[in-house]
């Protein structure tokens, strides 16, 4: 049984090996899952150089997310399981860069759905977003939210998802080329990062103002989107791509009580009860098999290939997302 397994923190391509042991066995409580496909976010990334939220012992499995079918069930564990498409739930327990995960019964969630690649996206960029948009302040039709990185895989489920609510979206990306993908996801405005960024989101708003922003990049890059927010509107930081969150100005905190709030979903799925959990990822994996929720995928690679995986992962200018897949 193969699986990726992290020796040191540092560079992915140095510091994870590919290992060879014996076929897991399920303990009590436990079920086999045999994975078909398993997602390369750049929180894993980020989780290998020794610089996420999270830091395992090593050696340690990676890989947050993934899905697969249930080959066999531990004492306690209802066999009616085995053969069920299940989500391998993004705990930090679990590797699922491997051909099999050992996890516990009330870590999977049976899924609807026949593309698990699409599925093995489900339980942290769709969930991040439907949670951006449902928890930190009340949204409503024809509102305005505003987003950064609006071409990543949350910025655009946050579309699809704003969409359905009948929440407008503004939508910032770093290059030119990003554009018709964020148009053709439903963005109802997208404008490209630069020195005039502030100015143009005046002019496109109007009398309007933006009542959320999202921002997973960090330094100054939701400034001119901060400066749109309504009064009492919320900044949201959820990442720290290009650098920390910046702080907002006097004004904003006093004249205009805009607030400032932080999103990690590691707190969700460690805090938010089981029956939740499983109602949200079977809400989204209901839209993801009706094809109302999709993230485009640039490749897909074996274990063996981890190097030239990763190496794919970290390119700046991508078309849609890398993952590993199994026979």
């Amino acid at each position: 049984m193969q699986h990726l397994v992290l020796t040191e923190f540092g560079d992915p391509q140095e510091c994870v090996a590919l290992v060879d042991d014996a076929e897991p066995a399920p303990g009590p409580g436990d079920v086999v899952v045999r994975m078909e496909a398993a997602a390369i976010n750049p929180s894993d990334l980020l989780l290998i150089e020794g610089r996420y939220l999270a830091r395992p012992a090593l050696p340690a499995t990676v890989g947050a997310e993934g899905v697969g079918i249930v080959e066999a069930t531990g004492p306690g564990v209802d066999d009616a399981l085995v053969g069920r498409r299940v989500i391998v739930l993004p705990t930090f327990k679990y590797g699922t860069w491997s051909q099999k995960v050992v996890a516990a019964q009330n870590d999977v969630v049976v899924v609807p759905g026949e593309d698990p690649v699409q599925l093995a996206m489900l339980s942290i960029n769709p969930v991040t977003a439907h949670l951006l948009l449902e928890r930190i302040t009340t949204v409503g039709i024809g509102d305005w939210a505003g987003q950064t990185a609006a071409n990543s895989a949350v910025g655009l489920h946050v579309i699809t998802l704003a969409k359905r609510r009948g929440i407008k979206t503004l939508n910032v990306v770093r290059r030119a080329d990003a554009v018709d993908d964020v148009r053709r996801a439903g963005g109802d405005v997208v404008l490209v990062s630069g020195p005039d960024l502030a100015a143009e989101i005046t002019g496109t708003l109007g009398e309007d103002k933006l009542r959320l922003v999202l921002d997973p990049l960090g330094g100054p890059a939701s400034a001119p989107l901060t400066s749109a927010l309504e009064f009492g509107g919320s900044l949201v930081s959820y990442g720290t791509l290009t650098g920390p969150p910046q702080a907002l100005t006097s004004a904003d905190l006093f004249r205009r009580e805009v607030r400032h709030t932080g999103f990690w979903l590691g707190n969700w799925y460690f805090r938010a009860p089981a029956r939740e959990i499983r109602a949200v990822l079977g809400h989204l994996a209901t839209l993801m098999a009706d094809g109302l929720l999709r993230v485009p995928v640039e490749a897909t690679y074996r274990l063996n290939d981890h190097r030239k995986a990763f190496q794919h992962a970290q390119a700046t200018q991508r078309g849609g997302k890398v993952l590993f897949t199994f026979d």
